[in-house]
């Protein structure tokens, strides 16, 4: 059971998560206000062929008289052109001698989503059928821009930062909550395998607005790191869940009182090393997943 609710997670956070130069030292954030920099920053980001990232998510929950106090860390491949994504992540669970190692390969084809996720030494296949969600993990970088410029409510300059050898600015930002209703309308639950009552339009609209600190190179504007804390969201979500009738019992307890935070740093941009999904990946037997 630990490992089936560890893998869902995993692959929530994919999807919430899935809602990521200049020659020379010259200051391309001088004189420019702090939403102008995210808006340069990120129509950077979205033009991106590929790039890394190292993550870190923590989340604390409980089922039953089961409490979980998780960890994941790993890297990420991602490539935009065409869509493929490559996770290679490790979970720290309570109860756990060794950690449990998860491996994910995710890609777009024929307008489905097609995730290969290796757990425990055993491959599985899952064919996420959903148009929308498709859709959604191609989009048009203008539009993807467009998207989260809409919906950013709040764009503060906290100050400056070295992170490595690079010199930052650390911006605090507040995206309306409308975004997670928007990114994910119509996808969220078919695409769990849930049905489509588990994440409603009315239930999206209650996660509440995303907070997160994001620190930008000062020379090249790139994205370097990124810190959320999705606490208050996943409560919200809880709270919602809780009024529904719609949804298992289960999810309602993980999500009541769930603490969850994401850290996120970027590398690599334009200069990933590229991957192929292993064979036995790719034979592996199809697990019955969201609509068939």
């Amino acid at each position: 059971m630990k490992n089936k609710k560890a893998g869902f997670l995993l692959v929530l956070i994919c999807i919430l998560i899935i809602t990521s130069c200049s020659t020379g030292p010259k200051d391309l954030t001088a004189g420019k206000t702090a939403q102008k920099i995210v808006e340069e920053s990120f129509d950077k980001w979205y033009q991106l062929n590929n790039y890394d990232m190292d993550m870190t998510t923590r989340m604390k929950f409980s089922t039953g008289q089961d409490a979980m106090d998780m960890s994941m860390s790993g890297k990420i491949t991602a490539f935009q052109k065409p869509m493929k994504m490559k996770m290679a992540m490790e979970a720290a669970i309570p109860g756990m001698a060794d950690k449990m190692k998860i491996e994910q390969y995710m890609m777009e084809q024929d307008q489905k989503v097609i995730l290969y996720q290796l757990l425990n030494g055993q491959w599985q296949k899952l064919v996420i059928n959903d148009p929308a969600m498709s859709k959604m993990m191609t989009m048009d970088p203008r539009d993807n821009l467009k998207l989260f410029m809409d919906n950013l409510s709040k764009a503060e300059l906290l100050g400056e930062e070295v992170i490595g050898e690079r010199k930052t600015v650390k911006i605090d930002l507040v995206a309306s909550g409308k975004i997670f209703e928007q990114i994910l309308k119509g996808t969220a639950g078919n695409s769990l395998g849930l049905g489509t009552d588990f994440l409603s339009s009315d239930i999206l609209s209650k996660i509440g607005d995303m907070k997160y600190i994001i620190w930008i190179d000062k020379t090249t504007l790139e994205t370097v790191k990124c810190q959320m804390d999705l606490s208050e969201n996943m409560r919200n979500l809880g709270n919602a869940l809780a009024e529904s009738q719609n949804t298992p019992k289960e999810m309602k307890e993980i999500f009541k009182n769930m603490e969850m935070t994401v850290e996120y740093t970027v590398s690599n941009q334009n200069k990933a090393q590229d991957f192929t999904i292993p064979e036995e990946a790719k034979n592996a037997k199809e697990v019955p997943y969201g609509k068939s």
